[in-house]
């Protein structure tokens, strides 16, 4: 039997949870002879008020405690189970957890009348729940609820309206049985409407398509990952899974709210995917493609954790469909955006570039003059540096080709397009506490483009053999002026970032070059620039970095040691 939302491990592992018939304790765990802890199937949440609408106009009704309040005899077969639990010293969990308010004991007579018919046996309790003052009968038709706004504090779910629907979408919102789960093949399309949505759904969806789908379609003059995706998760479940976990998590941090949600439509995505790359590879499509390049996504929102499985699928997924890179449309934009996952990869987790660049130099980005398609040109350079230049990858990059890679990028760079001229240019100037400079872009594409250009001339400079070179005190010197140009290059894609912070695209890069080369800055004023800008992506975006921070201050301290004479 397969339970709504399985035990908390299982969901932490992302593998199927499943139990018998009456049995305490899930097959895995059971197994594994380890504690298991079942959730119920369902989550309820007290609803402090409610909106009437009267002659056009919306009245609020409070729903609070009162000392009048009449109640009703509570059956003996409807139980309670208190669901916040507390992980023991032991790896053991309790039950109980305490009430920041205070205790309010649940009145021993029964519920209030207006809920008690919408609850039957057995049903979990989530929290105190507080009794219904006597409010108005709400027709079905006119009853509403406000637009969400206040996130649960533990779970992040929405209110919802009082109505037995309601309270079916609200106990449950990605139980098993919901309409998106139910077995059929994951990318075959199905009619459907916004109407077979819960609230909170589409929530999820609106805030992929207004905050998430910008960094994605940074590089792509079609937009595709903030039309044609939503347009597709309208009617291909595993679209809409791998969107909503996406979103879910994002809302999440950004929130500081609990991220199960996110778990959840991950395993369900999961499970979909599972199915579909288990039938023949003639028929993988683009919508498998564009499930995992989000699921990617999803990964690398939680970067200290992050286990790479659905960047390891993408790999082979996208040598598998070999033609995907030059097909146009919406493949060709996730092959683009899983080509950046994989700079991001080889850049901060030193993973090998294993894409086979051949796949993309038929694409028309190489034809076309607009800024998104100079700027793949860039980011594809930048690939082919890392394939031919990395460090333990492959073997080391002999004097010709290095010299005909930094020709180039510099050939690119000298003839790149009048819009990518700043508007304003200032100098650093770290003597007045200025550490980065100030250049004003016109085009989004252009400033990525800019700090895909400044990566290359760091890999370039990392990768340098100085080759004929001889002397051990030249060579320590070039490694100093090496350092010097790296940490040059860093500032410079700092202040493309800051410059325009409405390219919330630009922060990542950034950040991966700090991770990587952030040693490499020596004055105080950029480390505190750096340490300042780090806690401003994370605030904005929500990407973290805290664990950057942390092992760029461990660095500079232990440099600042190896340099001090005391």
């Amino acid at each position: 039997m397969r339970i709504g939302r399985g035990c908390e491990r299982c969901r932490l592992r992302h593998i199927r949870c499943t139990t018998r018939t009456g049995a305490s304790a899930c097959n895995a765990c059971t197994r594994l002879g380890r504690t298991c802890r079942l959730d119920p199937p369902f989550r309820f949440k007290s609803v402090r008020h409610v909106y009437q609408k009267s002659q056009g106009a919306a009245s609020k009704f409070e729903l609070e405690w009162d000392s009048r309040q009449t109640w009703v005899n509570v059956p003996r077969s409807l139980t309670f189970v208190q669901e916040s639990a507390e992980e023991s010293t032991d790896g053991s969990t309790s039950d109980a957890a305490p009430d920041p308010q205070g205790d309010h004991p649940f009145p021993p007579d029964g519920l209030h009348p207006s809920i008690s018919n919408h609850f039957s046996a057995h049903v979990p309790y989530s929290g105190p729940l507080k009794p219904l003052e006597e409010v108005p009968t709400i027709p079905q038709a006119e009853a509403s609820i406000a637009t969400p706004s206040v996130l649960d504090e533990q779970f992040s779910v929405k209110a919802t309206a009082i109505s037995p629907s309601a309270i079916n979408d609200r106990a449950s919102p990605l139980a098993s049985t919901s309409t998106w789960a139910s077995p059929v093949t994951p990318s075959t399309p199905r009619s459907t409407s916004s109407s077979t949505m819960t609230s909170r759904e589409a929530f999820l969806l609106r805030s992929y398509i207004n905050k998430i789908s910008p960094w994605l379609d940074i590089c792509d003059s079609g937009s595709n990952f903030s039309t044609e995706v939503p347009r597709r998760a309208l009617h291909v479940p595993i679209v809409l899974k791998a969107v909503l976990a996406l979103s879910a998590r994002h809302d999440a941090i950004m929130s500081g709210a609990n991220d199960w949600e996110a778990s959840e439509y991950h395993s369900q995505c999961v499970e979909l995917l599972i199915a579909a790359l288990a039938r023949p590879e003639d028929t993988y499509d683009d919508n498998l493609l564009v499930s995992v390049v989000i699921l990617r996504i999803y990964e690398e929102l939680e970067s200290a954790t992050d286990e790479k499985c659905h960047f390891l699928g993408s790999n082979r997924l996208l040598n598998t469909m070999s033609r995907s890179a030059s097909s146009g449309g919406l493949t060709e934009a996730a092959s683009w955006q899983f080509l950046r996952q994989a700079i991001y990869a080889s850049i901060v987790q030193n993973q090998p570039m294993q894409l086979d660049l051949r796949n993309y130099e038929q694409s028309s980005v190489f034809k076309r003059s607009d800024d998104a398609a100079y700027a793949n040109v860039i980011i594809y350079y930048c690939a082919q540096i890392l394939q031919r230049c990395s460090d333990g990858h492959v073997e080391a990059v002999d004097e010709e080709d290095w010299h005909d890679l930094c020709r180039t990028v510099e050939h690119w760079y000298r003839d790149r397009p009048v819009s990518w001229q700043p508007l304003q240019y200032k100098d650093a100037n770290v003597a007045e506490n200025q550490p980065f400079p100030e250049l004003w872009v016109i085009s989004p594409p252009a400033v990525v483009g800019l700090q895909y250009y400044h990566t290359c001339q760091i890999l370039l400079a990392t990768s340098d053999r100085h080759w004929g070179v001889v002397s051990n005190y030249e060579r320590a010197r070039l490694r100093r002026i090496e350092e010097r140009a790296i940490a040059s290059h860093v500032v410079q894609v700092i202040g493309l970032s800051m410059s325009n912070e409405t390219v919330e695209n630009a922060y990542f890069m950034a950040c991966h070059l700090l991770y990587r080369y952030g040693h490499c800055l020596r004055h105080p004023a950029e480390k505190r620039g750096s340490l300042q800008f780090l806690r401003q992506v994370e605030g904005s975006v929500g990407w973290r970095t805290g664990w950057i921070i942390r092992e760029l201050e461990e660095q500079w301290s232990e440099l600042q040691g190896l340099d001090s004479w005391d």
